[in-house]
């Protein structure tokens, strides 16, 4: 038996120790044969810290992988799908764009979750579109994964996200916000004078979601703030406050 078929049979070991060392192993293994075995233990694998490794592995093999990480995205079971998702968002090629950017609104939140940022990874300034469209999607874990996706691709999203915060829906219009929140400034500073207008929202959570965002972008929130700081609402009065003066500090 030869180190290869040994290591690959080591996948199935009990313990998972063992399991990871081999597939460690098997990514620095130069025989595209070996990928078979470690997208096969990949499908099944149920140890996180495992399956992380196992995923360095097959990027470690991208090209060979790659017609079999592209048919998992249309497997019927929800598991390969976004085992396939999370491996080309490693990858990162801009060539795979076109075969993740459809999960981004997979009916599976944890398919989902994981395209947003293999769209991110593999279409850049291209995903904005497709990830803006799931803005208000899912529970807070699921929104905050696609925040996270728009902050990578940055600067670009911004557009889309200022074009949200008119929305009708008030949970994308808040979702914008804390996204442009999360950028920051200098990066969303354009979107400055569309967060003072949503302070203004019929909806109290949105409000709070504007006044926030203002409150991590740069000096072009500075005058926003103030004006904030000195209207009617006590609640945004107080919290514009509060930014304006940890901007004095800092």
């Amino acid at each position: 038996m030869t180190d290869i078929q040994t290591l690959i049979l080591s996948l199935d070991a009990a313990d998972g120790t063992d399991r990871r060392q081999a597939a460690l192993a098997l990514g620095a293994v130069r025989d595209d044969a070996v990928v078979g075995a470690l997208l096969d233990r990949l499908r099944v694998e149920p140890d996180s810290r495992v399956r992380e490794d196992l995923t360095w592995a097959v990027v470690q093999h991208a090209e060979p992988a790659h017609p079999r990480l592209v048919a998992m995205l249309a497997d019927d079971d929800p598991a390969q799908r976004r085992t396939a998702a999370h491996v080309l968002s490693k990858v990162a090629s801009s060539d795979d764009f076109d075969a993740v950017a459809p999960l981004v609104a997979d009916p599976d939140a944890d398919v989902a979750i994981k395209a947003y940022r293999a769209a991110a990874n593999t279409g850049g300034e291209r995903a904005v579109g497709v990830l803006a469209a799931r803005l208000g999607d899912g529970d807070l874990l699921q929104r905050d994964a696609l925040t996270n996706a728009l902050a990578t691709v940055g600067e670009p999203a911004v557009p889309a996200l200022v074009a949200a915060l008119s929305s009708d829906d008030a949970v994308v219009r808040e979702h914008a916000a804390e996204t442009l929140g999360h950028l920051g400034g200098p990066e969303a500073d354009a979107a400055a004078p569309a967060l003072e207008a949503l302070t203004s929202d019929a909806v109290p959570a949105v409000r709070l979601a504007a006044v926030a965002a203002l409150g991590q972008l740069a000096f072009a929130a500075d005058e926003p703030l103030r004006r904030i700081a000195d209207g009617d609402d006590p609640l945004l009065a107080q919290l514009a406050s509060r930014f304006a003066d940890d901007r004095k500090v800092a």
